[in-house]
Formats: C-alpha cells, sequence, structure tokens
C-alpha cells in the first residue's frame, strides 16, 4: 500500500500558529493542526523523540516550517472579497444563497464564486501560458471541447466552441446554449444550471445533430478545465477513483511525469476495446496486476488554500465516459482534471483474411444523455475526506445507497471443488466439504468466535469454474445438494449467514454449449477471457440476456428449496458493448440489463455483490472484495479511503483475502482504519493439492494454518466495531509521523500509528509503533 507522502498535516493541512521552543536541540511546540492554510512544505513535520520514551512523538504539537510566510498572497482573483456585475469579463447570470454563476458567451465559460468565502474557481484559462500549441490553447480556453472523427482517421480534430455558432438564453438559474459547429454539420445544446450545492451542466442526446457524413464526434469534453491550476502555484490536489481513492499533487512536477490518468468509469469495454495480459512469466503465468476499476463514477479538484473544492458526479453518461486527470507537465504545464464522454471509438476490424484487418470507427454513436453535477466544498469540508462526505450524503439523499444493518461479521469463504487433468478426463479436487465446514464452524464457535458470513465457491456440480450455474444442484463430493440445504439451515440457527456464489456472466465451454448466446465483440467476433491455467485456459461471456435468463432460472430453482443468501459477480462488475444479430448493443443496453436482473433478484434474496459499480449499489446487501488501496500509478502522490468513507455505517465492506497479503500487520491496520470486515479464503484441505487445477494460486488457505489469524483478527477488530457500530465517520486525518486518526459521529475516534519503530503520543494516548488505539 503506498503511503509515499502524507498529505493532511505536511502539505495541505497546516498550523494555524506554530510556536517553536529548541531546548538542548528538542524542539517543542503548542499548536493544533487545522486545515488548508496556504504554503508549501519546505521539510516535514518536526519529531520529538526521546529515548527514555522509547521514541515517543507528541504528534499532536508539531511544528511546520514553511518557505512561505502564513501571510502569503494567493495569486491574483482567486478569493474576490466583495461580489460584482462582472469578474475577469464574465458577466453574473445567476445567484443562491451560497454561490454565483458568472459567464462569458464566447467560450461558454462560467465562474463559480463562493459568497461565504469569496473563493473563485475558474473553468477555463484565460491567458497564453507562451508553450502550449495552438491545439491545447484552443483546448484550455474552451467551456466544450468536441474529439471529431474524420472518416477513419485515428487522430481526431479538436474542436473549441469559440468560433462556432451561439445561441445563449440567459435563464434564471443559468443559461442554455445552442451551439453549430458548421463546418463539421455538427449541433448540440449545453444546458447550465446553478445549484444550492453547485451546477449542473448537460447535453441532451436528442440535441446532439450529425449531418455530415464525413466528420462525427468521437468525444466531447464538458468544463475539462474546471478549477485548472498551473505548475506548483496552487496548494491542494486532484481526486482520482482509483480503487478506494487516490489524490495527486497540484505541486510543480519539473517535467517527470509524460504521462496521465485516464480510465474508463466501471473498468475497459471488452467489446471494442483489444485484451491483453500485462506481463507473462515464461509465457504462460500474468506476473502484474491490472489496475483497479474505476467503481464509482466521480473525480474532484480541492485548492486547499482558498478552501474551495468540488466534487463532479456523472449523472448521466457514466457508462461511457472516462475519468481523466493530468498533472503538470502531461502534455501541458496545467493541472486539470475531468470526464470525457466516449460517443465514438476508432477500432480493428479483422478481415477474412486471419492476419488482414482494417481500422474503422463505429457506425452508430453511443446515445444517452451528457450530465455532471459539480457539487462544492469549502472551508473545512474542502478536503478529500469532504468530497467523500458530499458523495456519500447525494447517495442516500437520492436512493442510489440504501443503509444496511452495520454488524460486524468475519467472513469467511470455502472452496468446495475444482477440477484437474486426469488422463483423457478431468476430475474432482475436493478442498472443502459440507461436513468440513460444519466442524470448522463447531471449532470456532467453541473459540468464540459467532460473528460470521461465508461465501460458499465451487459448491456446484463439477466445480468452482463450471458456469453458468441455472440451477440448485450440488456437487455428490461435497455432501450433495440435501446435505448442503441443511447446512445452510443449521448455519442460520446459529446466526451464520452461508452465501451461494454465482458468477451469471461467464460459460465454460468445457461444460457447457458455448456457440449460442455468446457475447461478440463489435467486430462480431466471440470475446474469449484468457486466463493462462492448466485445466481451462480461457472462458466467454454471456449476452446480457441470456444471463437475466439463467439468473431467473437459478432463481426459481433457489427459492423451493429455501435458500435466501447468493454472492453474485460477474455482472457487478464488467460491462461491455456487443454485437448480436446484426444490432450493436452499447454499454447502456448491458447495465441496464444487468440492473434489472439484480434488482429482480434483490428483492427475493439477500445479495453480495462482489466489487460492484455504483449504479448496483441500491441493490447491495454488502460489498466483497473491497480494495484498500490504489494501483499506485506513479504519478499518484497519496492513497486516501474515499469509498470507505463513503460506505462505512451504511453498507457492509468486506476485505480482498487477507490469505493474499504480504503484510498482514499492516493490511490489519488498514482494515481499522476503514471500517472493513476481514476475509479469509479457506479450505481444509492442504492447497497443495490444487497445483494443477485453475486454483493453484491459492497458495495459502488451510484452516488448521490461518486459525490463530483467524480469532486475532476477529476479536481485535470485532472490540473496534463495537464502538463505532451504526456510526459514520465525519474525519480522516493522515499525518507524516505515520499517524491517522479517524473520527465517527458518536465521538469514537481511532488512532493508527503506520510508524515502524517510533511511539506516538495524541490526545493522551500512547499509540505503540504498527498498532491502534480506540478513543472517545
Amino acid at each position: 500500500m503506498n503511503r509515499k507522502k502524507s498529505i493532511t498535516c505536511r502539505r495541505f493541512s497546516l498550523l494555524a500558529v506554530g510556536v517553536v521552543i529548541t531546548v538542548s536541540g528538542l524542539s517543542l511546540l503548542f499548536s493544533k493542526p487545522t486545515k488548508a492554510l496556504p504554503d508549501r512544505m519546505d521539510t516535514a513535520l518536526q519529531k520529538v523523540s526521546y529515548e527514555a520514551e522509547k521514541n515517543l512523538i507528541q504528534s499532536e504539537d508539531f511544528a511546520v516550517k514553511s518557505e512561505y510566510s502564513l501571510q502569503q498572497s494567493l495569486p491574483e482573483g482567486v478569493l474576490v472579497s466583495s461580489s460584482g456585475s462582472s469578474i475577469k469579463e464574465h458577466n453574473l447570470i445567476a445567484e443562491n444563497r451560497n454561490y454565483q454563476m458568472y459567464f462569458k458567451e464566447e467560450a461558454l465559460s462560467i465562474l463559480i464564486r463562493d459568497k461565504k468565502t469569496g473563493a473563485v474557481m475558474e473553468s477555463v484559462v484565460e491567458e497564453d501560458d507562451g508553450k502550449s500549441n495552438t491545439t491545447w490553447q484552443s483546448f484550455m480556453k474552451s467551456g466544450v471541447v468536441l474529439q471529431v472523427l474524420k472518416g477513419i482517421n485515428i487522430v481526431p480534430t479538436t474542436v473549441d466552441v469559440r468560433s462556432a455558432k451561439k445561441e445563449v438564453t440567459l435563464q434564471e438559474d443559468g443559461f442554455l446554449a445552442k451551439v453549430s459547429m458548421t463546418e463539421y454539420g455538427i449541433s448540440f445544446e449545453l444546458k447550465v444550471s446553478l445549484t444550492e450545492d453547485g451546477f449542473t451542466a448537460e447535453i441532451p442526446n436528442n440535441s446532439i445533430v450529425e449531418t455530415s457524413e464525413e466528420y462525427k464526434i468521437g468525444e466531447i469534453y464538458v468544463y475539462p478545465f474546471l478549477g485548472n491550476t498551473y505548475l506548483g502555484e496552487r496548494n491542494g490536489y486532484m481526486f482520482i477513483p482509483d480503487g478506494n481513492g487516490a489524490l495527486i499533487y497540484l505541486e510543480d512536477n519539473e517535467g517527470r511525469f509524460s504521462s496521465n490518468f485516464s480510465q474508463y468509469v466501471y473498468g475497459m469495454n471488452a467489446g471494442l476495446d483489444e485484451a491483453y495480459t500485462l506481463s507473462l512469466l515464461w509465457g504462460e503465468y500474468q506476473s502484474v496486476n491490472e489496475a483497479e476499476k474505476i467503481m464509482a463514477p466521480v473525480f474532484g479538484m480541492v485548492h486547499t488554500d482558498s478552501e474551495m473544492g468540488y466534487l463532479g458526479i456523472i449523472e448521466s453518461g457514466d457508462y461511457s465516459a472516462k475519468i481523466e486527470a493530468y498533472p503538470n507537465g502531461a502534455y501541458t504545464d496545467y493541472n486539470w482534471i475531468c470526464s470525457k464522454f466516449v460517443l465514438r471509438q476508432i477500432y480493428t476490424q479483422p478481415t477474412g483474411n486471419k492476419e488482414g484487418s482494417v481500422v474503422t470507427r463505429q457506425a452508430k454513436r453511443n446515445e444517452f444523455d451528457i450530465k455532471i453535477h459539480y457539487r462544492f466544498v469549502s472551508g473545512e469540508k474542502a478536503d478529500y475526506t469532504g468530497l467523500a462526505l458530499n458523495y456519500r450524503s447525494y447517495l442516500l439523499e437520492s436512493g442510489e445507497i440504501h443503509k444496511q444493518s452495520d454488524s460486524f461479521q468475519m467472513k469467511l469463504d470455502f472452496l468446495g471443488i475444482d477440477k484437474e487433468n486426469w488422463l483423457i478426463f478431468k476430475r474432482n479436487v475436493t478442498m472443502t466439504t459440507v461436513h468440513n465446514i460444519r466442524e470448522i464452524y463447531q471449532n470456532l464457535r467453541e473459540a468464540g468466535v459467532t460473528d460470521i458470513v461465508s461465501v460458499y465457491k465451487g459448491w456446484q456440480k463439477d466445480g468452482v469454474y463450471s458456469f453458468p450455474v441455472t440451477s440448485y444442484k450440488a456437487d455428490g463430493d461435497i455432501g450433495g445438494t440435501k446435505a448442503l440445504t441443511k447446512l445452510i439451515s443449521d448455519a442460520k440457527a446459529q446466526g451464520i449467514n452461508l452465501y451461494l456464489a454465482q458468477d451469471a456472466l461467464r460459460i465454460n465451454p468445457s461444460f457447457h454449449n458455448a456457440n449460442f448466446n455468446i457475447m461478440k465483440q463489435i467486430t462480431k467476433r466471440v470475446y474469449q477471457e484468457y486466463v493462462y491455467k492448466d485445466v481451462f485456459k480461457s472462458f466467454r461471456f454471456l449476452t446480457p440476456v441470456r444471463s437475466a435468463q439463467n439468473l431467473k432460472q437459478a432463481a426459481a430453482s433457489y427459492k423451493k428449496s429455501g435458500i435466501e443468501n447468493i454472492m453474485l459477480s460477474g455482472i457487478s462488475n464488467i460491462l461491455f458493448t456487443y454485437s448480436s444479430k446484426g444490432e450493436v448493443y452499447s454499454r447502456t443496453n448491458t447495465a441496464k440489463t444487468y440492473e434489472e436482473a439484480v434488482k429482480a433478484m434483490d428483492t427475493e434474496f439477500s445479495l453480495l455483490l462482489e466489487k460492484p459499480f455504483a449504479y448496483l449499489w441500491k441493490y447491495a446487501d454488502g460489498v466483497n472484495e473491497m480494495p484498500v488501496a490504489s494501483s499506485n500509478y506513479i504519478f499518484t502522490d497519496e492513497e486516501v479511503p474515499f469509498l470507505s468513507i463513503v460506505f462505512k455505517g451504511v453498507l457492509p465492506m468486506y476485505s480482498e483475502y487477507i490469505n493474499f497479503e504480504a503484510n498482514k500487520q499492516e493490511f490489519f491496520l488498514k482494515l481499522a482504519e476503514m471500517g472493513i470486515n476481514p476475509s479469509f479464503y479457506i479450505t481444509y484441505e492442504d492447497p497443495a493439492n490444487l497445483q494443477y487445477t485453475n486454483s493453484s494460486d491459492l497458495y495459502s488457505s488451510k484452516y488448521s494454518v490461518y486459525k490463530e489469524y483467524i480469532l486475532t483478527y476477529y476479536k481485535d477488530l470485532k472490540a473496534i466495531h463495537e464502538k463505532t457500530e451504526g456510526a459514520m465517520i465525519t474525519d480522516h486525518q493522515q499525518f507524516s509521523n505515520g499517524l491517522t486518526v479517524v473520527t465517527y459521529d458518536n465521538g469514537v475516534k481511532v488512532y493508527i500509528n503506520y510508524s515502524t519503530d517510533t511511539a506516538i503520543q495524541t490526545d493522551g494516548y500512547v499509540v505503540a509503533p504498527m498498532s491502534y488505539k480506540v478513543g472517545e
């Protein structure tokens, strides 16, 4: 997990007053950390260590050395103390009790002014920087930018709105602009409305008109430079929804970075994007992890010097959107973050010849309304915690998430059966039977472990990779259907919910006819998911309609047998464009089909969803495999628990498997920090038996080996949860000395010390190295 830098106190949450006294080389000070005062850090916080006190640090009393005074002036125009009819050639057009919107018609650009603080956020770059080329200058100066495709040219033309014909109608809360780019035969409408919490910008799908056969819209940017900053002139950061969350500082990178963050919301499009393996060892084993998928359609910018920031929420168009963040040095000297909406892609169409192909573009554009809701934060809320709290409120108010029970549960998942090659057949490798699970539950109950939730994988006939599952029929080698049903019933009576794993996306050609109802890419070729394992080399995806039909069929079978708990994977975190019977269906179509299927399941079953995308959160009773880290891109500076702050106290989170964590002590502290329930992947038999199966990477899982870990995690994390049950996180601070402080709305604080060799004193508590304390 990346802790390269610490932002809350090192760079962005500075000391309002710091009085430093030096006694015999020992620095003491008397001050409290506050948020977002304008300076740039020259050194780390001053540590005070005492050998007699075992390297004890007084963490709440740190001094900060700054190369600038605390009265350092902000760049011109950042703060506007009194409102007027215009700011920087933008005229006031809308106002409410919180914000003012200023507008300039030429570029459809806006300025948003916070009435309480006077802070201003701009949407374009007004001045030339003297370095960027003409194309980038046009991009930076326009409120809306189109990437236009000419024929099959893979290099799009950047078109801004400044030279377009515009018909603007001012409205009570903003404006409506009808934009015509006659040279390209393209027109659309942009509606911008000031709200009590920020503003919305939208381009209705039915307003987009393309009359040219040669020119077509590829991508649309809406206010891509909102909140931009130049090099290291400003303090703050960009927030990207990578993994649990990550920050990119607004500091001068001195040309170190030439690349940017650019990822699809909800992961790559398997129907259009070429599948690839990042790295193979000996041409067979994947040796590099894939990047984390974006689970939530959000991004953010925070100016900590002026205490103003925003969270951008893609309310419509998220299925075909990318989040892009550019640190300075990546193409320009500006820091900027935005969403990009993909209406068409260029792709490679194979020809009849195995080696032949042609480059072409999507004939039919992805049709959807574009809408972004920019929700602003200010004052002490102008940090990543404020963004997360803002998003949580938004989700609860809009019904996109529902508050679930927050009781602590240790998640123990079991592997039943996998397959290995044997002569000309494949034979079962049985790892955990129904009887074994009973024995484990009994053993743990005797040790005081009673709060358990489990997922049983590989329970079905032919094992874990026998999918799709369309009926409730357990493999005889684990004990059979009747025995499994009895186990589920008995476990429920003891307060244990046992979920059956169901991958509703994939089909294994080794067990099922995979010639029909299979997902075909836009090229009309069958998509293959290569897994590079010994027994099953690849799988295929079902069409969304077939996945929904299979779920409906399986649900009827489950219900008939009294099964109530299902863990869904596959359709919970994969979306794609596909072709069927001459028609091309977008990711929007796929998502809608999946959502209807999951919604129907939610009315009959308790659902755990594996790393679910945001549009499915309202149907989840818990989130499986919750990430605690990010993808650790070279340009990110800090990992933050954005999603954990959103979910804690609202939607139960279950961690990725502890078995596979190299540093289990640090991972434990992460779970304590984020309020995530621990998860283990357990087998009764020795995982060495899996050596020649597709589960060969499950190298450490035997219950007898992990029992003590289970008991420790259960006891310690449950004790923390008893103090925070039902409470939500209200503040999260990371200090440069390794201390993290998490504050809950019931007054409880959790102190985590990630330092490996130094104890830290704070609020009257001494937190040992690599340890934690819970206080009130």
